[in-house]
């Protein structure tokens, strides 16, 4: 059974998902932008709203000092920036070879739906170990270490 944190950030991140599609999508498609910087640019904007929304609600932390920040930062600019943009990049390149005449509409935002399914899984870990400092999935032992450090949270 999934823990009530688990719940809180699969609910974020849903939103987050959403209106990082969003951004990406009409940078990339409507606006031309290249997908790679239109992924910076929306994974940008929802990492910040993003900060404020997992470590207020969904891992309650507290408190939110700089070390959270820079590791809440740390682990969505890997997550975003390097895996998102792998995955983003070969699923592209993929398609192209795969599917030729399939449009670009449909692939790139395909691409970031894949990449951010990638991503979150890694982020709720990476999370998970910089708002509470455990790697367990308890609440039980989570709420004892969120109360008492400084905490951070996810896109």
């Amino acid at each position: 059974m999934l823990s009530s944190s688990t719940h809180r950030y699969l609910v974020v991140g849903v939103a987050n998902t959403a209106l990082d599609l969003l951004l990406f999508t009409l940078l990339a498609v409507a606006a031309g932008v290249p997908p790679v910087l239109a992924n910076v640019v929306s994974t940008a904007v929802v990492m910040t709203v993003s900060f404020f929304v997992n470590r207020a609600w969904v891992f309650r932390a507290e408190t939110a000092g700089v070390r959270s920040y820079l590791g809440f930062v740390s682990v969505t600019l890997f997550s975003a920036l390097v895996l998102q943009s792998l995955v983003i990049l070969g699923v592209i390149a993929a398609a192209a070879a795969l599917t030729p005449d399939l449009s670009d509409g449909l692939v790139e935002p395909g691409a970031k739906l894949a990449a951010v399914a990638v991503g979150m899984v890694s982020n709720f870990l990476g999370y998970r170990y910089v708002f509470t400092g455990s790697r367990s999935g308890t609440d039980a032992g989570r709420s004892s270490t969120a109360s008492s450090s400084s905490t951070t949270a996810n896109p």
